[in-house]
């Protein structure tokens, strides 16, 4: 039977505080995409919605349930939005927002399900997820209002100024370099003065990290064909330099934490389950996503290094 460790986990040589690699060189753009539509299916495990993210828990909420903290991370999302303070109630009968890296659109389709004021365009070059998506819209009866278009979110052709908001949710890490600089203009440029910009993901709290901190870094990175988490105070200048202002970053660590514990007895299950029905054999890819899994919880555990934050930030000019 294959070894389900496929990356290469020997530590790196250098000294103890190995600088993180930021130029993206090791992950391609074509890579990230044959990674998502290998793995689709293998979502479903996580959320049977699509919920391709960690969860939110508040107080009421069960978090031996992962679905409902999974829901409420859109939720909170929709929240932070503040779609009510950038347009008066008079003008409420439509309002379009923009997910940048929608994977199967679950964010979008909590927030229009819960506001009929609501239209929503998703962005994602997995085609595969669109198709997901739009089974789902139909389910959920959701699918007037949501549009979902294969394109590169950092290139996505859309006019500008005519979103009233726009997100990412774990996906701003797939963009190129430190500060994400491509994704945070072509935000800027889509969204209207005075809308919001709301980013939820990982962030490196240093260039340099820690020896471990840094391999673990790029094992996860690669496994997950991410190029690159942002660094925090990068991606925050990088949002300044593009014409955003009332920037805040706000800690979610404690938050995710419940829903980031169902991992190891998720994944393990998932594993003997995959690795049993097809006889010991699994795609480079899907083994890769296994590897991420568990290393995604190991990663928060270095403090010093990484946060997942959410990052939330108002278009100038109104």
């Amino acid at each position: 039977m294959p070894t389900v460790f496929q990356p290469d986990f020997r530590m790196p040589a250098s000294a103890t505080h190995a600088p993180v690699n930021t130029t993206g060189a090791p992950i391609t753009a074509e890579e990230t995409q044959d990674y998502f539509t290998e793995v689709a299916v293998d979502y479903s495990a996580w959320s049977p919605s699509y919920n391709m993210h960690f969860g939110f828990w508040r107080a009421g909420l069960n978090p031996l349930r992962r679905e409902g903290m999974l829901v409420e991370m859109n939720r909170a999302v929709g929240r932070a939005l503040r779609l009510d303070e950038s347009q008066p109630a008079a003008g409420r009968q439509r309002r379009c927002v923009i997910d940048m890296g929608c994977g199967a659109g679950a964010t979008a389709r909590t927030l229009v399900g819960d506001d009929a004021s609501l239209y929503a365009v998703t962005v994602t070059n997995v085609p595969v997820q669109n198709r997901i998506a739009a089974r789902l819209d139909a389910a959920a009866g959701v699918a007037d209002r949501m549009a979902h278009i294969e394109a590169d979110y950092t290139r996505t052709g859309l006019p500008a100024a005519q979103a009233d908001g726009a997100w990412a949710v774990e996906s701003a890490c797939y963009a190129e370099g430190a500060a994400k600089a491509d994704f945070v203009r072509e935000a800027a440029r889509l969204l209207k003065p005075g809308a919001r910009l709301v980013v939820v993901d990982g962030f490196l709290l240093r260039k340099n990290p820690g020896r471990i901190a840094a391999w673990l870094h790029r094992l996860w990175a690669d496994s997950w064909a991410v190029p690159t988490l942002a660094v925090r105070d990068d991606f925050t200048a990088a949002l300044r330099d593009n014409g955003f202002e009332d920037i805040e970053c706000k800690s979610l660590r404690w938050r995710v934490a419940p829903s980031a514990l169902h991992i190891p007895v998720l994944a393990t299950r998932f594993t003997l389950a995959e690795l049993w029905k097809a006889r010991g054999r699994l795609s480079p890819w899907r083994r890769k996503h296994i590897v991420a899994s568990y290393c995604a919880l190991a990663l928060g555990m270095f403090w010093r290094d990484f946060d997942y934050c959410m990052v939330t930030a108002r278009r100038a000019g109104c």
